[in-house]
């Protein structure tokens, strides 16, 4: 393989991370050993716990005040809630029984469409006697029209 002029920059910049980090490592394993530093970090980690808590209360009196819930409360609605659920999905029956079918969706009313499907209507007149009136009244009235006219 060929050495090229230019060198990696990505190459330089591991090596410089790799060499930062191991110089960190060295300080940190060395400062750990001194009692100054341990107790120093055992103060910021009070401090940093108190400060935790003391906004945690102040939060949760704001949301009080102004009648909010809390993530917890959140989140114990939401556990009762999907217990609630749960029992639910027990009571149901496994198999849902089959639904009744529901109606042709058409724009005559049910008695035309079961008329035309074949079965007897249940209201409807005769088609004989129900003929022969339209047609009496049909011809008495154009009658009637013929004689008014030629009068």
């Amino acid at each position: 393989m060929a050495t090229s002029l230019v060198p990696d920059p990505l190459q330089l910049w591991r090596d410089a991370l790799t060499r930062l980090e191991g110089e960190v490592n060295a300080a940190a394993t060395g400062s750990l050993q001194s009692q100054d530093v341990l107790r120093a970090l055992h103060q910021y980690s009070t401090v940093s716990l108190g400060m935790q808590q003391l906004f945690e209360k102040v939060v949760d009196s704001y949301l009080r005040r102004a009648n909010l819930p809390s993530r917890k409360e959140v989140l114990e609605l939401a556990e009762s809630l999907r217990r609630i659920e749960d029992k639910l999905d027990r009571l149901l029956p496994a198999e849902a029984a089959p639904v009744a079918p529901r109606p042709a969706r058409t724009r005559r009313p049910a008695a035309a469409s079961a008329a035309s499907a074949g079965a007897p209507p249940a209201q409807l007149s005769t088609p004989a006697s129900s003929s022969a009136k339209k047609t009496s009244k049909r011809t008495r009235s154009s009658s009637s029209r013929r004689t008014r006219s030629a009068a």
